[in-house]
Order: structure tokens, then sequence, then C-alpha cells
């Protein structure tokens, strides 16, 4: 029997839990093999107890498989009920309407046995480099182009490996020294596990503190829902990929708040579609909790108890909620709209706790493949995206991965595992949208293949037709742009070939400005100016103020008359 949890011992507990699985993720990290695991940081890290019930994740988790965590233990223990496992057993499943939506992302589980008994489970979620299938296959009409799909197996049979499945997935994949290194590192990360923890603190089961951890985190997310106004609201989003009749994709949202609890309706979503961008409902549940507890309690660890505050309705066979077998391969195109959608629907509540549209989703993140010049093949993501909306009370952050929260690609790694080269890496002027807070800026990257074999690209972005709106009165962030060499650009994420020498050029999104760019504090505009992030044009344009004859400093006298209407114009 455990010992009591008192209030000391429970925290030191609790605090242990989550070190652990950063000790999982450390481990994961430093023994992997591809750039998106080991340096992109796409990866989640959980623990269990014995009932799968998730009791905490690693500090460093992307929101989507995060999200996706809490019900995958659930879905594996249907298939192999906890009294059939053995200590020694390895779990693996990628089946996108289990986990995180796609064949890449691919669950390791191991059961941890502690003095006999099973105590619990280490589970790690990390994006591979490929899965098999059509090379980023941008216009996939059915999941089955996408990649081999792995149902709920043992990949390790009480210490012995199943030869079989690894020789089946080896098979089947593109680079497979990245892949099966990545699926090692997992193994040897959840290793890491909790079994010292039992004995450090002489548990007998994690059962007791599974229930404890998940019972505060539930009240502390309750509390935080409770500090906004009570009220039902609607809000939808039109996003600018269309449906089979040429419609733009709809997602519709009721929102209900009442007594520390979230109730998100989805009714009125678009269809499904046969396009690469259906989300399935363990990726929409993670960026609908995601939202809340982004913007109420950043801080709160995350378990299972964090998840019960908030319920979910999405209609089957929608966008949101595809049946199988939907294609999603993209389906961060469409996923993170579902923070758009929330956020527009708090703003009619409480609007100084939201932020405005990004140009930061849908995610920008090309694929490529080839051979290198010694005729080794290589297969690698690059990772780059434009500018997070403004929030009520600050700007928007500039070139990160938002809300996905994985690290962009290095440009030294990136041109060491491939023949291409970065040729540039700028920050676009007058991209981020005009406001009381001015919208994160877009960047320009431009990447220039530098062998004479034929390298294949999948270049999938967005943003290009409707640029990130702003909000209460502030202007829409730049719009995105994709082209090769001189070429037109892109009207949608695509696929191409590149030769000796040509050139992809990305333009990644603004985000939107949030409130009447007129208000802006003119210290801001005249740092803005000096640090490049406007021209002299917008500062008069968008946020009318006076120049001095250099025209590099506001001049502050001139924009105060401005703003009590007199006509005096620049000098």
């Amino acid at each position: 029997m455990n010992a009591p949890l008192d209030g000391l011992r429970f925290q030191v507990l609790w605090s242990r839990l989550v070190s652990v699985a950063d000790e999982i993720a450390t481990t994961l990290v430093k023994t992997a093999f591809s750039l998106i695991v080991r340096d992109n940081h796409d990866y989640a890290c959980a623990l269990y107890d014995s009932r799968g019930v998730m009791l905490a994740q690693s500090t460093q988790c992307t929101p989507g498989q995060a999200g996706s965590t809490p019900s995958v233990m659930s879905d594996m223990l249907s298939v192999f009920p906890p009294e059939s496992l053995e200590d020694g057993d390895v779990l693996i499943c990628n089946d996108p309407w289990i986990g995180a939506g796609h064949s890449p992302d691919v669950f390791i589980a191991t059961p941890i046995f502690h003095r006999g008994t099973l105590a619990g489970f280490a589970c790690t979620c990390a994006h591979h480099v490929d899965m098999g299938g059509r090379l980023g296959a941008t216009d996939a009409r059915d999941v089955y182009e996408e990649g081999i799909i792995i149902p709920v197996s043992k990949l390790i049979r009480a210490g012995s490996p199943n030869d079989e499945l690894f020789r089946l997935i080896t098979r089947n994949v593109r680079t497979a020294e990245k892949v099966m290194g990545d699926l090692r590192a997992q193994i040897a990360a959840n290793h890491v596990g909790a079994a010292a923890m039992m004995d450090e603190f002489d548990l007998v089961s994690l059962t007791e503190l599974s229930q404890a951890v998940s019972a505060r985190s539930e009240e502390a997310l309750r509390k935080a829902i409770a500090t906004l106004p009570d009220g039902t609201v609607t809000h939808e989003v039109f996003h600018e990929i269309t449906d089979d009749k040429g419609e733009r994709l709809r997602l519709a949202l009721r929102l209900e708040l009442s007594g520390g609890s979230a109730k998100l309706d989805f009714t009125g979503t678009s269809p499904q579609v046969a396009k690469p961008i259906n989300a399935v409902l363990n990726i929409t549940r993670a960026y609908c909790v995601f939202p809340f507890i982004a913007t109420l309690c950043p801080d709160l660890p995350m378990n299972a108890g964090a998840f019960r505050p908030i319920k979910i309705h999405v209609p089957e066979g929608t966008v949101l909620n595809p049946t199988y077998p939907a294609p999603g391969m993209y389906r961060s195109l469409l996923s993170y709209f579902t923070v758009e959608v929330i956020m527009g629907a708090l703003q009619k509540l409480a609007p100084e706790k939201v932020m405005a549209p990004s140009g930061t989703y849908p995610l920008w993140i090309q694929k490529f493949a080839g051979l290198r010049g010694d005729d080794r093949e290589f297969v690698t993501h690059f990772n780059a995206q434009g500018g997070q909306g403004a929030f009520f009370d600050r700007d928007g952050n500039t070139a990160v991965v938002f809300p996905g929260n994985i690290a962009s690609t290095s440009v030294e790694l990136f041109e060491h595992e491939t023949p291409m080269m970065v040729r540039r890496r700028a920050l676009i002027p007058d991209s981020g949208g005009a406001g009381r807070h001015r919208g994160g800026l877009g960047q320009e990257t431009i990447l220039q293949s530098r062998t004479s074999h034929s390298i294949r690209a999948a270049l999938s972005g967005g943003r290009f037709h409707h640029p990130a709106p702003g909000m209460e009165g502030g202007s829409g962030g730049a719009r995105g742009e994709i082209r090769v060499n001189d070429g037109a650009p892109f009207e949608r994420s695509d696929r191409a070939d590149l030769a000796l020498g040509d050139r992809v050029i990305l333009r990644q999104p603004g985000g939107g400005g949030f409130g009447p760019a007129e208000e802006r504090d003119p210290a801001a505009v005249d740092a803005d100016l000096r640090d490049g992030y406007i021209s002299s044009e917008l500062a008069e344009s968008a946020y009318r103020v006076a120049l001095t004859a250099d025209r590099k400093a506001v001049d502050h006298a001139a924009t105060r008359s401005l703003r009590a209407g007199l006509a005096i114009p620049a000098s």
C-alpha cells in the first residue's frame, strides 16, 4: 500500500512525474536519427497508470500529439488488455483514427512492470520522416495513398523483437535507417520510464497518484474557465480550400461557457472531402483544448484531468471528424483553424483574452526526397512559418510555429542533410497586419537544388488567396506565396520536380493586427521603422504618422496633431 499522499509528498511526486516524462523526451532527442524529431522536436512523451489514464506529459510536446495521447492507451488496451501484457512487451500503432491523425505520427507504448506487477505505461509519439506511400501526396484521395498503416501490434514480445513486423516496416519506407533508428529511439526513451520512481518513493501503484493529479488539473482549468463570462456565442471561419462543389470549407462553432466548463458544438461544419486535409476527432479535440490552456493557464501540467472541463461535439463525416478511409496527411492545413474559430467565439465574450488570426497556420512544411551527389538517398522536411496574430495587449510573434510548437529547421543542418542550399531567409517588411498591436511578420525563404539528380518536392502552405484577418479594427497580414523559379504562384499545395539550380521561393504570410492602426503608440511605430519591420509608406498610410525629412524617425508632435484631426503632411 502506498504511503499517504499529503500535500508535500503529493507535490514532490507530481513534479517527479513531469521530470521523468522530460527524461524520456531527452532520451528520444539524443538518440533520434531524423531532423524532424531530433531538431524540430516534433514529438510527445507521456506517462500513464495501469488503467491507461494519463498522468503527465513532457514539457516539450506538440499540441496535436499531446492532445491525442490521453485516448491512445485506452485504444491500445482494448486490443491488448492489461492482463495479456508481459514484462518486455512494446506496443506500436500509427492508425490515424487511434493516434494523431496521420500515418507519420507513430506511437510506441511500453508497459512498466514493478516487482512483477503492471504499474503503468510510458508512451512516445514521434513524427517520422517517412511512412511509405506517395511522397507528400498533396492530392491524395484516400488514406491508402498516404503510407503504411500499422494497427495496434506488439513490436516486441516479452523482450523478443517481432522480426516480421520490423521487416514489414523496413521494406515499406524510404531511408529505412532513419525510420528504424527513430523507432528504436522511441523504444529506448520509454525504457527510462517510471520504474526507478516506484522504488524511490516506495510506491506500489500509480493509480492513487493518477487520480489526485487528474483531479487537481481538472479543478485548476475549471477555475480558469470560470473567470470568463458565462454565455453562448457562435462563430464561423471559411477556409480557402474548397469542397468538391468549389465552395470554401466552413468551420462552424457554437461555444457555451457555464460554471467552469466549455461546450463546443461544431454542427454546420463542412462534410469531409477527398483531399488530404481531413482532421480526425483526436486531432480536433487536441486543438480545441489547447486554446483554453494556452490562454488561461499555460503552466498547467497536462494530464487526463485537463481535458475533462471541455466537451466537444463534432458530427461524424465532417472535415473535423471524418470516417475511414478519408485522407488526412496534411490535416494541419485545416485542424489549426479550430484555434481561429475558438478565438473568434471567445472574442465576443472576453476580447482581452484572445489573439487575432495567424499567418502561422496552416502549417507550411516542405518535403524533399532524392539522391545526393554520392547517390545516397535522402528524405527530409523543411519547416519555417510566418507571423502570429497580434494580441489584445501585445504584438504577435514573428516566424514561430504556432500552434504546432515545434522548432524551425536549422539552415545548417538542412544543408548538411540534403543536396540543397538555403539562398535566403529574411523577414518581409509590411507583412504583419497593422493595428494597435501589430501582427507578426512573415518571412521569405529561398531553397535551391545543387545536385544533378532530380529532387521530388511536396510543397505545402496556405493563405494564398485569403490572408489572416485582423481583429477589432486591425488589418490583415500579407498573403502567402509558393513559386518554383520564376513560375506562377501556386494556387494550392502541390508537388514539383527540381533540377540542378532550381529554386523554391516560399513567402510565408503575416499575422493579423489587433485594434485600429491609428491607435498604435508612435514610439512603437518608430521602433518598427528603425528595425525595418514596416516601410515609411505604411507608417504614413496605415498608422497615420508624419515623418521627418530623413523618413526614418517619427515626428511625435506631428503624430499627435494628426490624431487631433489636423492635416499636417509629412516633411
